[in-house]
């Protein structure tokens, strides 16, 4: 039995009771062989390989299995942006302004907006070397107006999205850390800040923070850092969305300089409205008020004036751009930003909850069998996060005949070549040939992609182990040798 969906062909996926078929071939064996190591003892797996054009399913070792996926979970927001918003859509942000301008006096009477329309490339490091660009375009449009003086505010308008900046799945340890950062309806320089530190030559010396890039107004530092007789960055930062408070503990490598710590910026659509309103003043500007938000106004009991007029708008990259970021580099925040625009297209509301309900809801209408694929988010930070490889391959092979195919897979990792995949698979025929999402945390390693067989099958596969017992290096061999099994599979 076959069901079609739109212009592809994909298998029924077996009722999850069901007796699965046995498979007997080179990836199958190895992948069994794998799972008997003592390593994967208590490690739970789900693997599934399937040959696009025949729909013949190749490999399947608990493929049924729902999972933590970590990091591939990217694949399907990133599969579910492109089929509703298009690889064309593009975020918009605005400057607009309440009130009367008077002209004799070049005053503006009211306050100006930073609206944000949910754009996480505004400052990004990922598409301009040079991050404040943007900020010197919102000030060239506000001189255009004709003005110098502004009697209320330079004010950030973020509510295009809801102000819950972290799922709440996330834990406390991951959301004032960089790749904790959370959407907000005005991002800004991918909601980063950097700390600079100097550590002392001794092992447990202080530390000391000689720098914050960009400086974050308001900002309380509680450096409880010491130097480490260590090479890598392990320093953490805690700290909620909205508090101007931040303590970061751990250990960076003694004896250094200017070391570079990321965090996550405590409120992007304030630091925006404070960089702008702060260029304005540096230029002459006279601005009565002190910069603030929409958010902080609201919570005061201010009502904000809902006649404005729009005079500048400022457009992203394309979704296929940020696309090919978002699952190249593994940026979480691209994701999150990614689902928010997909609840603000099917429900108007640019939450979290109602973003992951429009990817299941989007899939489940598409006739994946979604039974045990529960979305929480849309990066894969959050653990409760539950798929399958079965879900993850059918959603590839959806997108292997999809109009947006090309977008979709360049967009993947090349073994051998780019993205986390680079040095995997070097001199084998996986190299160049397989594209692939990796994930990974603590006791959690996945892979979900494409790659062209000897004996020219094109496969679409996903494997996803979850508490090995295994270093992270170890896992990444043997599943480096479980892909290139594939790609050498000529049966």
């Amino acid at each position: 039995m076959r069901l079609i969906f739109g212009f592809f062909i994909l298998s029924v996926l077996p009722s999850y009771g069901q007796v699965r078929q046995k498979y007997d071939n080179s990836i199958q064996n190895l992948a069994e062989k794998m799972m008997a190591d003592p390593v994967f003892r208590n490690a739970s797996i789900s693997f599934y390989v399937l040959d696009m054009e025949s729909n013949e399913v190749i490999a399947d070792l608990d493929g049924a299995r729902s999972m933590v996926p970590a990091s591939t979970m990217k694949l399907v927001t990133t599969a579910t942006a492109l089929e509703e918003l298009g690889s064309y859509y593009k975020f918009k942000t605005y400057l607009e302004y309440d009130g009367t301008i008077d002209s004799a006096s070049k005053t503006l009477n009211g306050n100006i907006y930073i609206k944000g329309g949910g754009d996480p490339s505004l400052g990004s490091r990922f598409f301009s070397k040079k991050s404040n660009l943007f900020q010197q375009e919102l000030f060239d449009a506000i001189r255009e107006l004709g003005i110098d003086s502004i009697t209320g505010a330079v004010i950030g308008d973020a509510t295009w999205f809801k102000d819950d900046m972290i799922p709440t799945t996330w834990i406390w340890g991951d959301m004032g850390n960089y790749y904790g950062v959370g959407p907000s309806g005005l991002s800004i320089y991918d909601n980063t800040f950097f700390l600079d530190f100097t550590s002392g030559p001794n092992n447990g010396d202080l530390t000391e923070v000689s720098c914050v890039r960009p400086y974050i107004p308001e900002l309380n530092v509680d450096n409880r850092v010491v130097s480490a007789n260590i090479r890598n960055d392990q320093a953490y930062i805690f700290g909620a969305p909205f508090d101007k408070n931040r303590i970061i503990q751990g250990r960076i490598p003694k004896n250094k300089e200017n070391f570079e710590v990321k965090g996550a910026m405590p409120d992007p659509a304030y630091q925006a409205a404070w960089e702008l309103s702060w260029l304005l003043i540096d230029s002459g500007f006279v601005i009565n008020s002190a910069p603030t938000t929409v958010r902080r106004l609201r919570g005061k009991g201010q009502n904000i004036k809902a006649s404005r007029t729009r005079f500048h708008e400022h457009r992203s990259p394309s979704l296929a751009q940020i696309i090919y970021w978002t699952n190249t580099l593994s940026i979480n925040l691209y994701a999150e930003h990614l689902l928010r625009a997909l609840a603000k297209r099917k429900y108007k509301d640019g939450s979290n909850f109602s973003g992951t309900i429009a990817v299941s809801k989007y899939w489940e209408a598409k006739g994946l069998n979604t039974v045990g694929l529960h979305v929480n988010d849309g990066s894969g930070l959050s653990r409760y996060n539950a798929i399958s490889a079965e879900h993850l391959t059918g959603i590839l092979a959806s997108m292997d005949s999809s109009k947006y195919s090309k977008s979709f897979k360049s967009s993947l990792p090349i073994a051998g070549r780019t993205g986390t995949l680079k040095n995997m698979c070097k001199g084998t025929l996986a190299e160049g040939n397989l594209r692939a999402k990796s994930g990974t945390m603590s006791r959690v390693k996945s892979y979900a992609g494409y790659v062209t067989s000897k004996s020219k099958r094109r496969l679409a596969f996903s494997v996803l182990i979850n508490n090995h017992s295994c270093s992270a290096l170890v896992l990444k061999k043997k599943l480096e040798k479980l892909m290139v099994t594939m790609a050498n599979y000529s049966e």
